[in-house]
């Protein structure tokens, strides 16, 4: 596997993740699971570390240009950096647009 797939698998893997942790569950029921929403902050640094790492390489933008990755390596500090956590953020992000964003991983496969 090469580098470029290693991160794109990742990067799946780890958005997987943290659908698998917010299980359906309304915003109420899913910030009082202190472990699932740990997990999912833990998920979302390393979804936009490789984002991070994405964001420079041509070649994966190209495949997948439907996807910010830009936009998707600020997730970190848009909702978990310092001591503004932003609740209604991470729930629209957690439970719409990363599954979108994997659908988009998944539709270009």
């Amino acid at each position: 596997m090469s580098y470029e797939e290693e991160l794109v698998f990742g990067l799946k893997r780890w958005i997987n993740k943290i659908i698998i942790y917010l299980n359906e569950r309304s915003a109420e029921e899913f910030f009082k699971d202190e472990k699932s929403f740990d997990a999912t902050c833990y998920s979302i640094l390393v979804v936009s570390e490789i984002a991070n790492k994405i964001k420079d390489i041509e070649s994966i933008k190209n495949k997948y240009s439907e996807i910010n990755f830009d936009e998707l390596s600020l997730i970190y500090d848009k909702s978990l950096k310092g001591d503004n956590i932003n609740l209604s953020f991470i729930y629209d992000l957690i439970s719409k647009a990363l599954p979108y964003c994997l659908y988009l991983l998944n539709k270009e496969e």
